[in-house]
C-alpha cells in the first residue's frame, strides 16, 4: 500500500484523530513492520523514525486531507514546559474520501492497517511511550536477529542513544505479543 494512503488510514482507525507525530511514527513502524507499507527507518531519539513518513504527514497536510492542530500548554492546560508543543492530526472531508475509495478497492490491506492500531489502541491506548518503548525492542531484536534477556536489549538499547529499563521492555513485549497474534491470524 502506499505510504500516503497508509497514513490515512491509520489516523482514521485511530477514531480520526491522533496525537502527535511519533504515534504516526510509531504505528506506521509497526505497518513497515508487517509488509503493509515500504519505509525505511533508522534509529532516532524516540526509536526508529522514518523521514518519508514525516515528509508524506506534510504533504497531506498540505493537499488538506488531513487537518493539523498544535496543542501547546495554555490549549491542554497539562503541566508541561512552555515550549511543549503538539500536534493532532485529523481527517479531512476529501481525506475521509479517499478512505472509503481505498476501504472498497484494498479491503485486505485497510482491514490489517485497521486491526494493528486496534490492537495498539487496546493494548496501549496509543501512548506514545509505550509505542516507542514497543518500537524500539523490536527494532533492536530485529537487528540482532535473536531472542535478547531484557539486560541484553538494555544494553544494545544504549547504543541507539535509548534508555530502556526492565519494567519499559515488560510493557514493550505485551504490545509486541499482541501485534504478533495479529500476524498469526490476519496478516
Amino acid at each position: 500500500m502506499e505510504l500516503l494512503d497508509a497514513i490515512l488510514i491509520t489516523i482514521k482507525a485511530a477514531g480520526d484523530c491522533i496525537p502527535g507525530r511519533t504515534a504516526i511514527q510509531k504505528l506506521v513502524y509497526f505497518e513497515s513492520v508487517f509488509g503493509l507499507v515500504d519505509v525505511k527507518y533508522k534509529p532516532h531519539y524516540y526509536g526508529p523514525y522514518s523521514s518519508e513518513v514525516s515528509s508524506t504527514i506534510h504533504e497531506l497536510t498540505y493537499l488538506d486531507f488531513v487537518k493539523e492542530e498544535v496543542e501547546t500548554r495554555e490549549t491542554t492546560g497539562f503541566a508541561v514546559s512552555e515550549d511543549w508543543k503538539r500536534y493532532c492530526y485529523t481527517i479531512s472531508r476529501d481525506g475521509n474520501e479517499i478512505i472509503e475509495y481505498l476501504k472498497k478497492e484494498h479491503p485486505d490491506d485497510y482491514n490489517k492497517i485497521v486491526n494493528l492500531v486496534k490492537i495498539c489502541k487496546k493494548t496501549s491506548n496509543l501512548d506514545v511511550n509505550i509505542l516507542s518503548w514497543a518500537a524500539k525492542v523490536n527494532y533492536i531484536l530485529s537487528e540482532q536477529g535473536k531472542p535478547m534477556t531484557p539486560e541484553e536489549i538494555t544494553l544494545t538499547a544504549e547504543s541507539f542513544g535509548w534508555k530502556l529499563d526492565p519494567s519499559q521492555i515488560d510493557i514493550a513485549v505485551e504490545l509486541l505479543k499482541q501485534l504478533n497474534s495479529v500476524r498469526l491470524n490476519n496478516a
